[in-house]
């Protein structure tokens, strides 16, 4: 009946005809079918009186056996318009006499019928009959049989439908008006408010208000607190504009690019110096469009660890090139972290790109500077370890030219010289001649080999040296960088502790401290020396910050922990400053198995006022 689209106002004024023409047709159906059945009872009780009338004025003739006085009897129905037959039968079911209104008609009289034939007959069943008996004396005369139309019926329900029509018309114009009146109530006011709700729902223009009705009803309320609505709406409109405008004020300011995705990882927004770095547009990077700027041989490793992250909820983190305007690439540390709503379902992803490319090659620079300084240091070092056998083995090839008896005495002493030379000049090569990719390593024997360096230092200050090396102390690494850390650790130790001082390298298999408790090796290098202060242990691990005055340049530490964790390791330091129990000691973990995903070398320091908990020092 009503169609989706229909406005209001029509579907009110078409349920008040409906209900209007329903009600007027029940009530006339039940009045007329009333009426019609009480009309056919009084015109069956008049029939009924008639026919008592025509049958006792009939018994004379039937007494007498006088047809034509019976006929002469029932010719006196002609006032009773609508009886079509009129006839006597005997008390055999035998035509006596008869009256046909229709005087032309052939005058075959009809069968006789009982009443339980007529007794389910319709209301307007034409003809109708009535059958009743004539009894004179309590005897049987005979019986009168009466046909008689129904268009007195007839008549009465064509006028009946005549005024139903009229009164249909009149509640349908009426109803019309109430319609009229109730939309001018009822619906104008909420057709407004529906034109006022389409209007703020297109133009998102939340300062429109619908114009409330004169009557303080329902709908009053209705448009009143939609009117509060669309207040309280505009007015976090307008917080959230002024914050929107905030954020990109402060986005486009910052000297990184920003940008925003959606929970499936297609970013829909840049701040600005995305796109002045690039030199994209808006449309280009629409979705997945950023994959244009990648470099092609980075590129399915960045979408691999992007996926990885949408999938898990984990937050993204990795140092990858990107294309400038200009064609040429910058590294930049890209950090993406999800952003999550009330029920801690992710909706967004804010990301930051910054670029680290001078960063890096500042860090690099660094690295062959102190690279150059080690290298100066283990100069000097290995210039002084070598001097000794050198003199050594002139004054033993002097003495086995003046003394020929004892010659292959002194020579078998300058072999061990030599030896000793050799073995100097191994460990040292080792130290730059490193693997371009990671390898088994010993770091046993690697620290064996760094102790052998240094002998000469270590005998020089006395310095007691205490190592405890286990089995099974391989890990997959870089062999030289090793070596690097340990040396670092070893010369700190050395220059640390005054003459006769004690010096512990202790390496044995281990599990990583934290929650990760993986399995690996770990080193302890600790000395009794005089301990780093409070103050020093925040910075030790920061460029160019030195304890040593004068001597080095603050590489040193910050190297290791560099190196430490590109092996993907732990680094702790814990020291004392306490007078007589003063010392310092540095563990690091080494895990087995180098993971390319592996979280950053961690660093944790200690109190200066706590003895070490990591290893006693020496």
């Amino acid at each position: 009946m009503f169609r989706t689209r229909d406005s209001i106002s029509r579907k009110l004024t078409l349920l008040t005809l409906l209900a209007s023409v329903t009600a007027v047709v029940c009530a006339s159906v039940a009045f007329f079918a009333f009426d019609l059945g009480i009309s056919k009872r009084d015109m069956v009780q008049r029939l009924n009186v008639e026919a008592q009338i025509i049958g006792s004025n009939c018994v004379t003739p039937i007494v007498f056996n006088d047809p034509k006085a019976a006929e002469s009897t029932l010719s006196a129905l002609r006032a009773a318009r609508h009886v079509l037959f009129a006839g006597v039968y005997t008390p055999a079911g035998k035509f006596f006499a008869g009256y046909w209104r229709d005087r032309n008609h052939n005058k075959h009289p009809p069968p006789l019928i009982s009443n339980s034939q007529i007794r389910n007959r319709l209301l307007l069943d034409s003809p109708f009959e009535l059958v009743q008996d004539i009894v004179f004396e309590h005897k049987l005369l005979g019986t009168i049989y009466i046909q008689f139309d129904t268009q007195e019926l007839r008549a009465r329900f064509a006028s009946y439908l005549a005024i139903v029509g009229l009164i249909l018309i009149a509640s349908l114009i009426a109803a019309l008006m109430v319609s009229r009146m109730s939309r001018r109530v009822i619906s104008e006011p909420i057709v407004r408010l529906a034109g006022t709700a389409r209007s703020v729902s297109r133009d998102r223009n939340y300062a429109v208000r619908a114009e409330p009705p004169e009557n303080q009803d329902e709908i009053f309320v209705l448009v009143d607190s939609f009117n509060a609505m669309l207040a309280e709406i505009q007015k976090r409109d307008t917080a959230l504009q002024e914050r929107e405008e905030q954020f990109r004020t402060l986005a486009n300011s910052v000297p990184q690019l920003a940008w925003m995705a959606e929970a499936d990882g297609r970013i829909f927004w840049y701040n600005e110096r995305w796109y002045h770095y690039t030199g994209s547009t808006q449309e280009e990077m629409v979705g997945w469009g950023w994959e244009t700027v990648h470099d092609p041989n980075v590129l399915p490793e960045v979408l691999a660890r992007w996926r990885a992250s949408i999938e898990t909820g984990n937050r993204f983190e990795m140092v990858f090139p990107l294309r400038g305007r200009e064609g040429t690439y910058r590294d930049f540390l890209t950090i993406s972290v999800p952003v999550h709503d009330s029920y801690g379902k992710i909706v967004r992803w804010f990301g930051t790109n910054t670029d680290v490319t001078e960063q890096r090659r500042a860090e690099e620079a660094l690295r062959r500077s102190e690279k150059l300084a080690a290298t100066g240091r283990l100069a000097a070092s290995i210039a002084h370890e070598i001097n000794n056998p050198l003199e050594a083995l002139g004054n033993l090839l002097y003495l086995a030219k003046k003394k020929p008896l004892e010659g292959e005495k002194y020579l078998s002493i300058a072999e061990q010289e030599l030896d000793r030379i050799a073995e100097i000049t191994k460990h040292t090569l080792g130290f730059y001649r490193d693997a371009a990719a990671p390898v088994r390593v010993n770091i046993a024997d690697l620290a064996s080999g760094v102790l052998a360096l240094y002998d000469r230092k270590l005998q020089f200050k006395e310095v007691h040296v205490r190592k405890i090396f286990s089995k099974e102390t391989e890990v997959l690494g870089y062999p030289g960088e090793i070596r690097q850390i340990l040396a670092n650790l070893v010369t700190n130790a050395i220059e640390a502790v005054g003459p006769g001082g004690r010096l512990s390298l202790k390496v044995t298999p281990s599990r990583e401290w934290g929650g990760s408790r993986r399995r690996g090796v770990r080193v302890t290098v600790a000395d009794n020396g005089s301990g780093i202060g409070r103050e020093q242990m925040r910075d030790i691990f920061e460029p160019f910050y030195t304890t040593k005055k004068d001597v080095g340049i603050g590489l040193g530490l910050w190297l290791t922990h560099n190196l430490v964790q590109k092996h993907h390791g732990t680094i702790r330091v814990r020291s004392v400053v306490d007078s007589g129990r003063s010392g310092t000691a540095f563990a690091i973990f080494f895990p087995w198995e180098t993971v390319r995903d592996a979280p950053s070398a961690e660093i944790s320091q200690g109190v200066t006022e706590v003895k070490p908990n990591v290893t006693k020092p020496a």
